[in-house]
């Protein structure tokens, strides 16, 4: 009997913070062009709290990362989707979005751009405390996470979810001042082992904090449930190492965020 209260207390709770999560756009521009960011809290929560800008995979601000925002928003974070294309480009059509990204890789420097846009654009909202801040990413979005860290930027951490770990100015990784936790697939042919290894001798010859976990068998976009619809050969959900690496997250912001002070500009 006591089991099945506590089933319901949970439950309860949990659709409780659920209900309380808002999600609202944010207008903001970079070089004359407009953007659109979707920030996400729960606005009951009195003060100011740990802040998470999510960089999406690369088709743009779907559901799928929206949704991982608000469950950022539900553990007590507030979360910013950050905007790398444009305000209302999103695809669901394959040949769009790497027409979209390849204009990042075939030049980094837009990486810098634009997560330091959208991670400023965060810091400037409301309740949140910019001396607890944190980037994660999925795919493409897991590169631009790591290309924030690698910029300079001041998060506490940066967490990229089967992202392209590979950059061209490995020597960056000096500049990261927080940890830094990549969530790799061991069958993903979009980040295959050299380039794991190579992101790993980066880390190392920088003396970053960094931890590098590698699922078996899981491939590209792994914690995705839509990832096997795209069609793309190489692209597989795979709902343990979902689950393995949301924990592994969960634990990582936790960690990162302790003992440091609250601070609003």
């Amino acid at each position: 009997m006591k089991k099945v209260l506590l089933w319901v207390a949970i439950m309860c709770s949990a659709m409780a913070a659920n209900a309380a999560v808002r999600g609202v756009y944010v207008d903001y521009t970079v070089d004359g062009k407009d953007y659109q960011g979707y920030a996400v809290y729960n606005p009951d929560q009195k003060g100011v709290r740990p802040a998470v800008v999510v960089f999406p995979e690369w088709w743009g601000i779907n559901e799928y990362v929206k949704r991982r925002a608000r469950e950022l928003a539900e553990l007590g974070y507030f979360a910013f989707v950050a905007d790398m294309y444009g305000k209302g480009v999103v695809t669901t059509k394959a040949d769009s979005a790497n027409a979209l990204a390849s204009a990042f890789y075939s030049d980094f420097k837009k990486f810098e751009t634009m997560t330091s846009a959208a991670y400023e654009q965060m810091l400037m909202q409301d309740n949140v405390d910019t001396a607890k801040t944190a980037a994660i990413g999925f795919c493409f979005g897991g590169t631009a996470a790591l290309e924030l860290a690698r910029n300079g930027s001041d998060i506490k951490g940066c967490v990229t979810f089967h992202g392209g770990l590979g950059t061209p100015t490995p020597e960056k990784a000096k500049n990261i001042k927080g940890r830094v936790l990549a969530l790799h697939g061991g069958n993903d042919p979009f980040s295959p082992a050299e380039q794991a290894a190579a992101f790993e001798k980066e880390m190392k010859d920088a003396n970053v904090n960094y931890k590098l976990v590698t699922y078996p068998g899981a491939k590209h976009a792994f914690t995705n449930p839509q990832a096997g619809t795209f069609g793309i050969e190489g692209i597989e959900y795979n709902e343990a190492a979902e689950k393995a690496s949301m924990d592994e997250m969960r634990v990582f912001l936790r960690e990162i965020f302790v003992d440091q002070p609250a601070k609003k500009e």
